[in-house]
């Protein structure tokens, strides 16, 4: 019986002992840290991949938080000396070290400072692990990166331990305006923090209207001409820490694209227009470019307002070709409360396109085969199809050399008709006219017409003198360029399509986007029946014998004539 007993016992103790290791490996409280996407711009964390450091533990009782230096495994402490080293960010208790200076040294920035700061933070800790990368001295992630899915439009990171952490995008470190780089504290106050995408900083978003004239985006394609519309966008950001704050836009305009400074209209929550000398400033820099300062004003504005600038712009022969031409907007902003002349800045850029299109004269048969043979003596007028109506195009022509090194005239778009331009394009007339060539080598060949200048749009080509031998087609050929511009701004499909009723045809019609920005169309004739077929006189020996019937007829009738009268 005491045998049973004392098991008992042991049993007992046992349990307790249990209970007791069972209750002190309760796991600690966590936190998450969650990033979204913001409510008013395109940026999203959709792919990209987000490091997370930690700088510091916290520690929570009841009410109450204690702190601890995080270490790695290596028992080293990673963030030591971005607070105490050399060129450490904390003044006081240098001496020691004492992690609550650099816990008051957090606080006092996130309690009195705001989220600018934070960001400034967030940026010098990130610059601190890059430099000690670079010596080889490994801050490592308390996690591994952690990389969001596409068509996401939130991550949460789950299961962190109450502590400071820094949040890092690693996949767009070329970009201010579109990454987090945010200082994030997890106690029981702040259990689930949530991080906005770009939400950190001050943001600019440069756009220009595509030629539907309704979307506005990150690139369109004009006409040398032709005028283009952009727009800038900001938000007024929270400033309650400066005594005196800098906010302003510059604009550049590139080579070849031309401000129309009349056009300057800047706009609050898209509905009502701002005064220039109450609401901001505007300076003008000729036709290159302007500047909106909102600091005369910045106080009146509401967090979160939306400032817009919208104006436009005339495209010349100057705009560059087989390139964008990027159009730069900036935004510099005070990013240090306790010096009024420091200036960070962000930038956004919005592209404009024009294209080339080379078209090449070839033979067809009279059964409408094509054949390879380019012609030459034709000549062309190119129209700009809007709705119902059609423009005649005018050129300025310039000498350039083709693949092989010869020369060529390139027809370029010109913006008004007059004194030196012309409307009548010839084809090249120098050449093999079997020559057969590789994808990026059109243009300046015989047969060939270079033209640049064109937009996205509606083209009639009129053929007004064939090549000797062939017919002049009844109709104009219809061309119609389109194009694809992706999001970052970019011509990701370019091409070009044809029709034509009547003789000859449009075939090969195709375009090239990355490479040169051309597209080219191959047009035909067919020859005309005054042509002698092979082997025998063909349609002449009937119009010899179709003269000789009509004069002997006439020949019959005027002597029958005569010999009635008489």
């Amino acid at each position: 019986m005491k045998a049973i007993k004392r098991t008992l016992a042991i049993l007992t103790c046992l349990c307790l002992i249990l209970g007791c290791v069972s209750i002190s490996a309760v796991a600690e409280p966590t936190g998450s840290i969650t990033i979204q996407n913001p409510s008013h711009s395109d940026a999203t964390v959709s792919g990209k991949t987000f490091n997370v450091y930690k700088v510091f533990n916290a520690t929570t009782s009841g009410t109450s938080t204690s702190y601890s230096w995080y270490e790695d495994a290596n028992g080293q402490i990673p963030f030591y000396d971005f607070f105490y080293g050399p060129n450490g960010v904390v003044e006081q208790n240098k001496e020691n070290g004492n992690v609550m200076g650099a816990v008051n040294y957090v606080t006092h920035i996130q309690e009195n400072q705001g989220n600018l700061a934070l960001s400034q933070l967030a940026e010098s800790l990130h610059t601190y692990i890059e430099n000690a990368n670079a010596q080889t001295v490994t801050i490592p992630t308390i996690i591994p990166p952690v990389v969001v899915g596409s068509n996401e439009s939130s991550v949460k990171i789950p299961d962190l331990e109450y502590g400071y952490y820094l949040v890092y995008d690693n996949t767009d470190l070329s970009s201010n305006a579109s990454a987090v780089r945010s200082a994030v504290m997890l106690t029981t106050v702040n259990k689930d923090a949530v991080v906005t995408l770009k939400a950190n900083r001050p943001e600019i978003d440069k756009t220009v209207l595509e030629n539907d004239g309704v979307t506005y985006g990150k690139g369109t394609s004009a006409m040398i001409g032709d005028d283009v519309t952009f727009k800038i966008e900001t938000y007024a950001p929270s400033h309650t820490m400066y005594t005196t704050y800098n906010y302003y836009i510059e604009d550049t305009l590139p080579a070849g694209i031309t401000l129309n400074a009349d056009t300057i209209k800047v706009y609050i929550n898209d509905t009502t227009e701002l005064s220039d000398g109450t609401d901001y400033e505007l300076t003008v820099n000729g036709t290159d470019g302007f500047k909106v300062d909102f600091t005369i004003a910045i106080d009146e504005y509401a967090i979160g307002d939306k400032l817009s600038i919208v104006y436009g712009a005339h495209v010349t022969n100057g705009i560059a070709a087989q390139a964008a031409n990027v159009n730069t907007a900036t935004l510099y902003y005070s990013n240090d409360p306790t010096n009024e002349t420091s200036v960070g800045h962000t930038s956004s850029t919005a592209n404009v396109y024009s294209y080339q299109f080379v078209f090449t004269k070839f033979a067809q048969d009279t059964n409408k085969v094509f054949m390879n043979k380019r012609l030459i003596g034709a000549e062309f007028q190119l129209y700009e199809v809007i709705g119902n109506t059609k423009k005649l195009l005018n050129f300025t022509t310039k000498q350039a050399t083709n693949a092989d090194g010869v020369a060529f005239t390139k027809y370029i778009v010109s913006e008004t008709a007059g004194e030196g331009t012309i409307n009548t394009l010839k084809v090249h007339e120098t050449g093999d006219e079997t020559i057969n060539l590789t994808d990026l080598n059109y243009g300046g060949h015989r047969g060939d017409v270079f033209i640049f200048g064109l937009s996205e749009g509606t083209y009639e080509l009129v053929e007004t003198k064939a090549p000797d031998g062939y017919i002049l087609p009844d109709s104009p050929f219809v061309i119609t360029i389109t194009d694809e511009i992706g999001v970052m701004g970019s011509v990701g499909t370019l091409s070009v399509s044809g029709t034509h009723s009547g003789s000859g045809s449009i075939v090969n019609a195709n375009g090239r986007a990355e490479q040169i920005l051309t597209v080219w169309a191959d047009i035909t004739n067919a020859p005309g029946s005054a042509l002698p077929e092979t082997g025998g006189m063909g349609t002449t020996l009937f119009t010899v014998l179709g003269i000789v019937l009509m004069a002997g007829a006439l020949a019959f009738f005027t002597s029958r004539k005569r010999s009635s009268v008489a």
